[in-house]
């Protein structure tokens, strides 16, 4: 199987779909170790010895306590967690256009968890091996409590462009970072500072070369998405 994949450490809040992706999983021939939340996950993951880690995380993004998207950044700025593969799933659909690190796909959650199984066997098959890691850390990305309330505020498909973005930032603030592309550009100003631009939402990152992160603290989302 494509990426070497035997050991699946899922990570899903609702027990039905744990349970019923377990059984599938397993009956399709991997090894499958699970958890609730993204917490759970991160715990598990930091108290076992590499060679106990999973081959791939399969990873909801919608989750209690501390949801994917965070669960995927801390795995970015923990050394010995940023070797693991992610794939991504959330029935929100949509799948991200910029590359992250780690990440080898996304999935769309279909109303069956065996339907889950399948897909995701078909998408490592058709994967090409492990993606090559970058020479540094990405930057920790940090957000204030008024951001992240922005955030959730938005409809889903557009909340999960904008974290993936913002990740990518992070990832590029490590190396070679463009002063302007269609998405990122840097602001002049007295603080360090990035504009991420998605789906016409605006978020202002205020960049600390010296701790390694980007900090949002700024979100303007336009009216049209405030009403949705």
């Amino acid at each position: 199987m494509a990426l070497g994949v035997h050991h699946l450490l899922l990570v899903e809040d609702d027990r039905s779909w744990r349970e019923g992706v377990d059984r599938a999983a397993r009956e399709a021939g991997f090894v499958v170790s699970s958890v609730a939340d993204g917490a759970e996950a991160l715990d598990w993951l930091r108290h076992r010895p590499r060679a106990q880690h999973p081959d791939l995380i399969l990873l909801d993004l919608v989750l209690p306590r501390v949801d994917g998207w965070e669960v995927y950044g801390q795995l970015r700025t923990d050394a010995r967690l940023r070797h693991l593969a992610v794939m991504m799933m959330s029935s929100a659909g949509g799948t991200p256009e910029v590359p992250l690190h780690g990440v080898v796909g996304f999935l769309h959650k279909p109303p069956e968890p065996d339907a889950l199984v399948r897909a995701l066997s078909e998408r490592l098959r058709e994967l090409p091996g492990r993606p090559t890691e970058p020479p540094r850390l990405p930057y920790t990305l940090r957000l204030s409590d008024e951001s992240l309330y922005a955030l959730h505020a938005l409809p889903a498909p557009v909340r999960h462009a904008v974290r993936v973005h913002l990740l990518r930032a992070a990832e590029l603030s490590a190396t070679e970072l463009p002063l302007a592309s269609s998405w990122l550009m840097a602001l002049h100003s007295e603080q360090p500072s990035l504009l991420v631009t998605v789906e016409g939402v605006r978020v202002v990152l205020e960049v600390d070369d010296a701790a390694c992160a980007l900090t949002a603290n700024i979100v303007i989302v336009p009216s049209h998405l405030r009403c949705a």
